[in-house]
């Protein structure tokens, strides 16, 4: 956990194991599978495509991938899936505990993987919001057609190298690795068979404070993308509650009076929160490898900061 105020660091620690059976500790610079967190760095490699020409975010899903035309119309723009007024529904329940249960796991690789349960979402008039990780599926494809490989590489070449994010990707989650936290679920059990194998444009990115304090860094200036993209990328569409609105790919937050981007990241054995500021140097991030810690710790550190700290 980072809690960093106009580039003083308030609050820095990692505690817990990051492996119950090794009793291996977290670290500073343990990496941990982050859930949704992987939508920031999809809207921000959607946003490097558009300031490369190759893409427009009101450019529909379908004149980019045209597989897809006999399941979707024009009105699936990219614009539309980031900001979650698509109009589609999900392939997964977030609220659930086991939400990948009853998916043979070990065979979500990639965007394509989940495609099946993706055209089974359910369908709804677009314009209001609809939280959907399938749009975020669809949205990987598209990022796949456009760099012409496959979405982990993409990821890659348009954004974790540019930004020098060395510990930043889409590493198996079915196996565990000396420098990731592994998930533990609240009956004790370890979570790889309740993760698919591979991270992607929803969800499952791996990466470390350092890397995220980095990003956001990036994301202040013109450095990663260009002002307007940013601009376009931070613009608030809908409130979702009293807390929090969303924008394109982000979820905004409330701290200080300031609107600050982020997002949040739940999966078995998994959760994270971040968010920072667009104008100074000052973030939120808590990563964790048991589920709802990182959310009761972020709400701690946005309530110390709302009051002065």
């Amino acid at each position: 956990m980072e809690v960093t105020v106009r580039g003083r660091t308030l609050l820095q620690q990692a505690r817990g194991l990051a492996n119950r059976e090794t009793r291996q500790r977290n670290c500073l610079e343990t990496r941990f599978a982050t859930g949704s967190v992987s939508k920031i760095f999809t809207a921000a490699c959607l946003g490097r495509m558009v300031d490369a020409g190759l893409c427009h975010f009101d450019q529909s899903l379908t004149s980019i991938v045209t597989a897809l035309r006999p399941h979707y119309g024009e009105s699936l723009t990219l614009a539309s899936l980031l900001s979650h007024r698509s109009g589609l529904g999900d392939y997964i329940d977030d609220d659930a505990a086991l939400p990948f249960a009853g998916m043979d796991t070990a065979k979500l690789n990639g965007p394509a993987d989940f495609l099946p349960h993706v055209l089974r979402a359910e369908r709804h008039p677009p314009g209001a919001y609809r939280y959907s990780s399938a749009g975020f599926i669809l949205l990987g494809l598209a990022i796949e057609a456009l760099a012409a490989e496959p979405f982990p590489a993409a990821m890659a070449r348009w954004v974790f190298q540019p930004a020098g994010l060395s510990g930043t990707g889409f590493p198996f989650l079915n196996v565990p690795a000396p420098d990731i936290a592994v998930g533990c679920l609240p009956d004790g059990s370890l979570h790889f068979s309740h993760l698919p194998r591979t991270g992607g444009p929803d969800g499952g990115v791996v990466t470390r404070l350092s890397d995220l304090r980095r990003f956001f860094d990036h994301l202040r200036r013109d450095q990663l993308l260009t002002r307007s993209t940013r601009q376009f990328l931070f613009q608030q569409t809908s409130q979702i509650n009293e807390h929090a609105a969303c924008a394109h790919g982000f979820k905004i937050v409330s701290i200080g009076g300031e609107p600050w981007p982020g997002h949040t990241g739940s999966d078995p054995g998994v959760s994270a929160r971040v968010a920072f500021s667009r104008d100074h140097d000052s973030s939120i991030i808590v990563l964790c490898n048991v589920e709802d810690v990182a959310f009761q710790a972020f709400g701690l550190a946005r309530e110390w900061l709302g009051a002065g700290a």
